[in-house]
């Protein structure tokens, strides 16, 4: 007898090895199927489930979203009502954005008396009011009221500064 040190192991058979015992190919299977599964549910799922929510919403919340039309009331440039020595100088485009064309077309028609009321609001006001974010807002809030005035019932939807310089 040979002593245990002689002896040569035998090996044990050798397994084939499958295409899923890699590790690597198994994450990629996996993430495939995944991405299937995800394209799947967002394209049969979800994407009937918002084009259904879309055409629940009412008409009149679709007409709150449009934009309405702007008029331009052109560049003005109006003295302001500082007490120092010398006075301060406001110029300023103002833009009135209207429900549609016949409207706009009115105040166009209209545009010396919508000039006139943004003169007669602003020119009370003073260099050191108009810096101000608060005092801006409060000219457009006032300005708002007097061209509802002028122009057809709820036919004013906003009022914008395009453009303003103090000097």
């Amino acid at each position: 007898m040979k002593p245990e040190e002689d002896q040569i192991p035998e090996e044990a058979p050798v397994a084939k090895k499958g295409i899923l015992d890699n590790k690597l190919v198994l994450f990629g299977i996996i993430i495939v199927l995944q991405l299937v599964m995800a394209i799947v549910l967002i394209e049969f799922v979800v994407s009937p489930k918002l084009q259904a929510t879309a055409e629940e919403i009412p008409e009149s919340t679709q007409e709150m979203v449009q934009e309405g039309v702007l008029v331009d009331l052109e560049e003005m440039v109006i003295t302001l009502n500082d007490r120092a020595t010398t006075p301060g100088f406001l110029r300023i485009n103002v833009n009135l954005e209207v429900t549609d064309q016949k409207v706009a077309d009115s105040a166009t028609e209209k545009l010396p008396k919508l000039r006139d009321a943004v003169i007669l609001t602003l020119s009370g006001r003073s260099s050191q009011e108009m810096r101000s974010i608060q005092g801006k807002e409060i000219v457009k809030s006032e300005i708002f009221k007097k061209m509802q005035n002028i122009l057809p019932t709820e036919s004013l939807m906003g009022v914008y500064f395009s453009d303003l310089v103090i000097q």
